[in-house]
């Protein structure tokens, strides 16, 4: 009897196994795809804008920054992230703000650039009391060029480009990896030790 019930109780055991494992796995996301801009290449060069703090009146001036500007010049580092006042967004980018001082040491921008409206990020570069550009790609342009875009979600995925001044990519970044501007930093204190 013993044998018999353990017969039967065996298949349900593995059916309920093999269920499990296709909910655990229909339940981790699967990773994103790598940007089609690669370690190496040259970085497309863009014009975005951000608006600057308001002025005496009130006003806010819109600003353009273009990725060429700084050739010749800085290394950049370009971080796009999803969504402005988003927990993992507002922690990266306060990292960058409080580290600014060690980027600029390095001969480093750093441009952070979502999908969000320009008035958007310049409530979130006020709150956060960033001192560096956060640029909008709202017409998604810049992202789609560096390969981020996220076309289900309508988001840029949290991606980080190391660009040395001679604008080729030195390092990419992605996910939670380019939650922490460390990496990034590491990369741009290396540039300014190599050349």
């Amino acid at each position: 009897m013993n044998a018999q019930l353990s017969l039967r109780t065996w298949p349900m055991a593995l059916a309920v196994c093999l269920l499990v494992t296709a909910v655990l796995h229909a339940q981790t996301p699967a990773p994103p795809p790598p940007p089609s801009v690669k370690i190496g290449q040259a970085a497309p060069d863009f014009t975005a804008s951000y608006l600057m703090a308001p002025d005496a009146n009130g006003r806010r001036q819109r600003q353009q920054v273009k990725l060429s500007d700084f050739a010749g010049q800085k290394n950049v580092v370009l971080a796009f992230f999803p969504a402005a006042f988003s927990p993992g967004c507002t922690s990266e980018m306060a990292t960058y703000q409080a580290t600014s001082g060690q980027f600029n040491a390095s001969n480093t921008v750093i441009l952070g650039i979502s999908v969000d409206s320009p008035w958007a990020n310049a409530a979130f570069a006020e709150k956060l009391g960033a001192q560096f550009p956060i640029l909008s790609d709202a017409k998604r342009d810049v992202s789609r060029a560096y390969g981020v875009f996220d076309e289900q979600n309508a988001i840029a995925r949290r991606t980080t480009f190391v660009i040395d001044r001679q604008g080729i990519v030195q390092q990419v970044f992605m996910a939670q990896e380019a939650l922490d501007p460390a990496h990034a930093l590491e990369a741009c204190a290396v540039l300014t030790e190599v050349k």
